[in-house]
């Protein structure tokens, strides 16, 4: 029967300046070469020195890019190593079934269990595990096996990245300790059933206690651990990122069954890979008698708010929240971040908001008892597809994803040195023209000091209207045609409102007079809507182009998927040009009686109609991906 293996090594920061075992790289197909990640205190148990080792016995738990959960054991020879070799264990199925094709990485959940179960999550993870109510005393460590981390890859190289946290309980006494329970004063959820979503990226794993998890945990001290009343015994005990808003309660029991209780009111958190390391006490005294800094005054957390209260995001789509804890002075401002729906938004310790699928989620913001939520929407998206390749052969990639729409990487006509804004286009036409004429300042007016401006070419004055072969036809590509009051103000006479879809606006068509690429047309009127939810400040791009930011239902930051359209300015229906650098027009598809709908902006606002500007003016197109 086929073996397959997995190589581990284990790493922390504490443990950074002692020598470990580098992994042996291997070239077998079976062979999976994973690292844990730097700056924990992960292990399975750590040795005198810091270094994390592994133990016999130890076990996880891999899906090979399928939801076949599959059985490593550690191998005799690693034992006691920080590079491990894990070894497949027998199914009992004649097939050996390794794994699968259906995702695109290996996940990989450390310790073993036989109900772990993971899912594709988009573009990550979700695993559905359950932390044990009950965890196994280590000297000066974690038990084997309490310490949850998970590890996710394309390929045979793993990282694994840590779950929980944990509380360190410094005890003194002459009492032989057989068991400690931890309970949190707020009904905080402490073990049982929960969901960790594994991401694809360097954001790290993101756990949520089930609505049914226990809010107990036990140490449980095996035949029992002798206290010392000069010295603590330093009992570890994992958990998952925790706020205990109001403080916790530990009962301790002995060999001789008897129980002893001590308890602390105050805010207490519990953050993802560290230690929370609590003040010395001993058994049959009152903690809060022993810990220092109690004659100190204790300044309470008054509010927590949020950067946002609201926020609307695309699947796959990141914000950065940030919490203010007042006063500012507060003894403890350590915020925990949760979701209450991680299948639909996950949040990181740093307030690090991810759209994982569409619905509504509320992300919480706690310190020191108080808590500030904010809610997000997520909604789907598409996927970019197509490289976007201009009329002069040149390859600009992929568009940008915001919404439903993928929109082109530069305005249609863009040509680094001829045209760097792109062209102009009347509403209808095929073919676009360059701009010549004063440059305009952010109020609009003319500003003498940025003299004039022209691209490589400019079109030849002509009178409107004209017949649509005529307008059309590609000898008259660089001819600007007039408009008159005769033809509602229009270059082509009679008018056509289908010039640029054929279609609807729920089921655009591109026609052959779209000026798009191939594989890309004129957005529709609800395209641009959409996209003009929202946007950044009147600012400049890397080219020193003014404009602005769109990132349509997302809320502006620039962490989010956006797209840049340039100040370009337009060119009347009597082929005068204006505001390049104040102004930026944008048409869509969609005509309204003799008009058509556009979008407009300057530094003063962004606006759009549907009125007032005739399907004769030349302005700027931007292309969305078919």
């Amino acid at each position: 029967m086929k073996k397959s293996f997995i190589y581990i090594a284990a790493l922390t920061l504490i443990a950074a300046c002692n020598k470990v075992e580098s992994p042996v790289v291997s070239q077998e197909s079976d062979i999976i070469i994973a690292q844990i990640e730097q700056e924990t205190s992960t292990k399975t148990y750590m040795d005198a020195h810091n270094n994390i080792r592994w133990s016999e016995g130890d076990q996880v738990v891999a899906f090979m890019k399928s939801s076949l959960g599959l059985k490593y054991q550690v191998s005799e020879e690693s034992v006691g190593k920080t590079s491990a070799r894990f070894v497949k264990q027998a199914t009992g199925n004649s097939d050996d079934l390794y794994g699968g094709t259906d995702w695109n990485h290996n996940v990989v959940y450390y310790p073993y269990s036989v109900t772990a179960e993971a899912e594709k999550s988009n573009n990550n993870y979700a695993l559905n595990i359950v932390l044990p109510s009950e965890q196994t005393y280590a000297s000066e460590s974690f038990g084997n096996g309490s310490m949850a981390m998970v590890a996710v890859s394309e390929d045979n190289t793993l990282t694994f990245k840590n779950i929980l946290g944990g509380m360190k309980l410094q005890l003194k006494g002459t009492q032989n300790v057989k068991s400690i329970k931890l309970e949190g004063k707020n009904n905080e959820k402490l073990s049982g059933a929960a969901i960790v979503i594994a991401y694809t990226d360097e954001t790290k794993p993101a756990i949520t206690m089930a609505s049914g998890a226990s809010k107990t945990i036990t140490l449980n001290c095996g035949s029992g651990v002798q206290l010392n009343e000069s010295t603590a015994t330093e009992f570890i005990i994992a958990l998952p990122p925790v706020l205990f808003s109001k403080g916790f309660t530990v009962t301790v029991t002995d060999t001789e069954s008897k129980t002893y209780t001590v308890e602390t009111d105050k805010a207490n958190t519990v953050l993802r890979s560290s230690i929370l390391n609590m003040p010395a006490f001993k058994l049959g005294n009152n903690p809060s008698e022993e810990e220092p800094g109690d004659d100190e005054l204790i300044v309470p957390v008054a509010t927590v708010s949020l950067s946002s209260t609201s926020l609307k995001l695309y699947d796959g789509d990141t914000y950065q929240l940030t919490a203010t804890v007042k006063p500012k002075d507060a003894t403890d401002k350590t915020v925990v971040w949760s979701s209450d729906m991680p299948s639909v938004a996950t949040v990181d310790q740093s307030g690090l908001v991810t759209g994982i699928s569409a619905g509504t989620a509320n992300i919480s913001a706690s310190a020191g008892g108080k808590v500030a939520k904010c809610t997000v929407t997520v909604s789907s998206s598409v996927v970019a597809t197509a490289d976007y390749i201009d009329e002069y052969g040149v390859n600009h990639g992929k568009g940008t994803a915001i919404g439903m729409a993928i929109w082109a990487p530069v305005n249609c006509g863009y040509h680094a040195t001829d045209f760097k804004y792109g062209k102009l286009y009347q509403w209808g036409r095929k073919y676009g023209q360059g701009y010549s004429g004063r440059l305009y300042n952010d109020n609009g007016l003319v500003d003498d000091t940025k003299g004039t401006y022209a691209d490589s070419s400019v079109p030849t004055i002509e009178e409107g209207g004209v017949s649509a072969i005529t307008g059309q036809h590609k000898n008259k590509s660089n001819v600007f045609f007039t408009s008159t009051s005769e033809y509602n103000n229009d270059w082509l006479y009679p008018q056509d409102s289908k010039l640029w879809n054929s279609g609807s606006e729920s089921n655009p068509k591109k026609t052959e007079y779209d000026p798009c690429p191939e594989g890309w047309r004129v957005p529709t009127y609800a395209e641009l809507d959409e996209l003009n939810n929202n946007y950044s400040v009147w600012t400049t791009d890397s080219n020193n182009q003014s404009g602005r930011w769109f990132s349509g239902a997302n809320t502006y930051t620039e962490a989010v998927p956006q797209v840049f359209f340039p100040a370009a300015g337009a060119r009347s229906n009597n082929a005068v040009t204006y505001d390049r650098c104040a102004s930026g027009y944008y048409w869509s598809s969609r005509p309204n009686s003799y008009y058509a709908y556009y979008l407009d902006f300057t530094s003063r606002g962004v606006y759009l109609h549907n009125y007032h500007y005739y399907r004769a003016y030349g302005y700027s197109v931007r292309c969305v991906q078919e």
